[in-house]
């Protein structure tokens, strides 16, 4: 049987999308404001994405894989390489061969350090562990993030700066933000975390229900 429809998890990606655009955009001639705009983006479209990764969303096959790419422009990533390396980490949790737990593996200090190599690990990763019918989309989407980032820079745009620096600032850290931080939390963060449950945010309901995550995977984060 098909699984159901998520139409409210739908919304809300939709809404804390739009959200980010609109920061972005009003940020033109703010900087700061700008900064904030494409982190905003950055996090509601990796929600998304994640939640696509597992098609927890109910959509149907085919539209699960065009959003999965299209959701993952905005990280100017490859949603589907994304994806494989994210389902070996749920098979294999902190496996040597599982790139995206590496950060987990090591102290906080030595994820940050290590965060550039395990970019390039992951994405390099990717294109080995992918099936013939992921390779084309793998090509396709990173082309298209290399050429929307060469837009977004030659725009000469504040907007096009800060989407840019924001993208490649996270990625370069996600050894830490998104590896070890989920697997090792301080209790600051936790206590942080529960602080700001009520806003049903999807990164920090994966964030404070990391485990149940790896449970029920089928899941929406942000219906944990």
């Amino acid at each position: 049987m098909a699984p159901r429809l998520q139409l409210s998890a739908l919304g809300a990606h939709a809404g804390r999308v739009t959200l980010g655009v609109v920061l972005l955009v009003a940020g033109a001639r703010c900087a700061p404001l700008a900064l904030v705009g494409a982190l905003a983006l950055y996090l509601a479209v990796f929600a998304l994405t994640h939640d696509l990764a597992h098609g927890a969303l109910g959509l149907p096959r085919r539209l699960n894989e065009l959003a999965l790419s299209l959701a993952s422009l905005p990280m100017l990533v490859a949603g589907h390489g994304m994806r494989l390396m994210h389902l070996r980490h749920h098979r294999r949790p902190l496996a040597p061969d599982d790139v995206e737990g590496v950060g987990a593996t090591m102290p906080l200090w030595r994820a940050v350090l290590a965060g550039p190599l395990n970019a390039a690990q992951y994405r390099v990763e990717g294109f080995r562990a992918a099936r013939q019918s992921d390779t084309v989309f793998l090509i396709v989407e990173t082309l298209a993030a290399l050429v929307l980032t060469f837009l977004a820079l030659a725009s000469h745009t504040t907007v096009g700066a800060a989407w840019v620096l924001v993208n490649v600032t996270m990625q370069l850290t996600a050894s830490a933000w998104a590896s070890h931080l989920p697997h090792r939390p301080p209790r600051v963060l936790i206590t942080i975390a529960r602080g700001l449950e009520w806003t049903r945010s999807a990164v920090v309901s994966s964030f404070l229900h990391h485990d149940k995550h790896h449970r029920s995977p089928w899941i929406p984060c942000g219906q944990l």
